[in-house]
């Protein structure tokens, strides 16, 4: 009588066990990828340039300043 509660109650935690496990693999992201970019077709390098620095300033100033709203 006793064996067979105990049986019951491992193969309970067994599947909660994994039940949790599996969760926690399953949410846990994976690798992040590096953001890629598309490719600048420019017609002369002083056009390229140009449009690497606005992309660069442009990048910089949007990630510290929060637009404000237009009344």
């Amino acid at each position: 009588m006793f064996r067979t509660a105990n049986v019951h109650k491992k193969l309970a935690m067994i599947t909660l066990g994994a039940t949790g496990l599996g969760s926690w693999y399953g949410l846990r992201g994976g690798d992040k990828k590096p953001e890629s970019k598309p490719p600048i077709n420019a017609g002369s390098s002083d056009e390229e340039k140009f449009i690497k620095d606005f992309l660069q300033n442009n990048s910089d100033s949007s990630k510290g300043v929060t637009a404000k709203a237009a009344h």
